[in-house]
């Protein structure tokens, strides 16, 4: 767009909605403006950060962060007391630690000669991608520093087709071949062929690792279908897992999409969606795309990111959305729709409704969730519309190692609300202390 044009809207936005100008003049980060992880990660200047790329069994090739460890360690901050804990009214723990023990070799290799450093590793959520991570205008709530800090190799993936994965060894984006993936993708390809890429190029026997949001999803599919992935994760941590959401917070699109979930390729066609929004982010304000994402997910989710401030918005927001699958958004209303957390039904039914004596012609699998042997941990907001624990727990074995509920916050929040690194990394850091026994010793010295 002429750069005139551009020139032009800013001054509109300057005259007519004031208030924004004078919002955005509070922040100017330059975070905020970094222009991929690399540089959020180089932002801070005591992080090493790499690239690695991950070729998966069907040619998709995927960037994955890492941060290895310190380039300097200021002096009484090498690591982060595990111990701390912080709780407040509304806040609900159930801790069933004691019932997961480490003698038989379940979580930890014994014959394993590996002395490195324990591994984790931090998947993103639905059209997101790694920078989510590590857009905290606080460096010490940034999950992958604390984690740094406190010892551990740190991974960060992102999912095929997102800001960082557009490749493939054979297909373009441009084709709509390459966007041909679902969740069934990411459980089945991504998440196992990510960690076994890991665990080759750092010669540790398993990792830990923690999702958010679909990056949650992925892991609980992903664990269910793959008895082997279970021994090479020694803890999944959830972070407001998605995997029957009860639907969208408008009735009438909630019963549109529902009705029928495969008019999404109606609207967006069979490639990818929402690549407006990132024609909006490049042309507006960070203030007003701030207010617009609000307004867009309190309509459709009924948030209200009130637990996370203007100017962390500001920054976070310019690192939201990354490119997913139209095909993966299709799965997610189908998820809704029955109510089951399904692979994805390549021949769903034509009728936008369910008959009360039709005999279905077929029953798309369910993941098998009850399978799971990795030990799980869980933290959720109870305001948070796409979480319903009952329904959660219902379909994983039992007992959850960890489940840790905080009542007014939202999806969102455990990404980026105000004093997170008080309320919820405290306990991260001690399920990690608890299901990587070697690095426990290495702490002490």
């Amino acid at each position: 767009m002429p750069k005139f044009i551009l020139t032009m809207i800013d001054a509109f936005i300057d005259n007519v909605f004031p208030w924004l100008s004078r919002a955005e003049s509070k922040v100017s980060s330059s975070l905020e403006k970094a222009e991929g992880f690399e540089k959020m990660v180089k932002y801070w200047k005591h992080y090493d950060c790499e690239q690695h790329i991950v070729r998966t069994q069907d040619d998709y090739l995927l960037c994955v962060h890492r941060i290895p460890s310190m380039k300097s360690i200021p002096k009484g901050r090498r690591k982060s007391n595990i111990n701390v804990r912080t709780e407040s009214k509304g806040i609900e723990i159930i801790d069933r630690l004691d019932q997961f023990t480490l003698d038989a070799g379940a979580f930890s290799s014994p014959s394993s000669n590996y002395k490195g450093k324990p591994v984790v590793l931090l998947y993103h959520g639905f059209l997101m991608s790694s920078e989510v991570w590590v857009t905290n205008q606080d460096e010490h709530s940034n999950l992958p520093f604390i984690l740094a800090r406190n010892g551990y190799d740190v991974w960060l993936g992102n999912a095929r087709g997102n800001k960082y994965s557009q490749y493939h060894v054979n297909l373009s984006p441009r084709h709509q071949a390459f966007w041909e993936f679902s969740i069934n993708e990411f459980a089945m390809r991504d998440l196992p062929d990510t960690v076994d890429y890991i665990l080759a190029e750092t010669g540790a026997p398993n990792l830990t690792y923690i999702g958010f949001s679909q990056g949650t999803a992925q892991a609980f599919a992903g664990l269910s279908l793959n008895s082997d992935l279970n021994k090479k994760v020694n803890l999944f941590i959830a972070m407001a897992p998605a995997t029957t959401p009860k639907g969208l917070q408008h009735p009438l699109i909630d019963a549109f999409v529902k009705a029928t979930p495969s008019v999404i390729y109606l609207m967006f066609g069979r490639k990818t969606p929402l690549k407006l929004a990132l024609f909006w982010q490049r042309i507006v304000s960070p203030a007003l795309f701030v207010k617009v994402i609000d307004a867009s997910v309190n309509f459709l989710f009924g948030w209200t990111g009130k637990n996370m401030t203007e100017e962390q918005k500001i920054v976070s927001y310019q690192h939201l959305y990354s490119l997913t699958s139209v095909k993966s958004l299709v799965h997610w209303f189908q998820i809704i729709r029955t109510g089951q957390f399904q692979m994805y039904d390549e021949v769903p039914s034509r009728l936008p409704y369910h008959t009360v004596n039709a005999v279905a012609d077929h029953i798309p699998p369910r993941f098998p969730t009850l399978q799971i042997t990795t030990p799980i941990a869980i933290f959720y907001g109870r305001s948070d519309s796409l979480v319903d624990f009952n329904v959660l727990s219902a379909d994983l074995p039992s007992p959850l190692a960890y489940v840790k509920s905080i009542e007014k916050w939202e999806h969102l929040d455990f990404l980026w609300a105000e004093n997170i690194e008080k309320i919820v990394y405290p306990d991260i850091l001690k399920l990690l202390h608890k299901f990587n026994p070697p690095m426990n010793e290495g702490l002490k010295n």
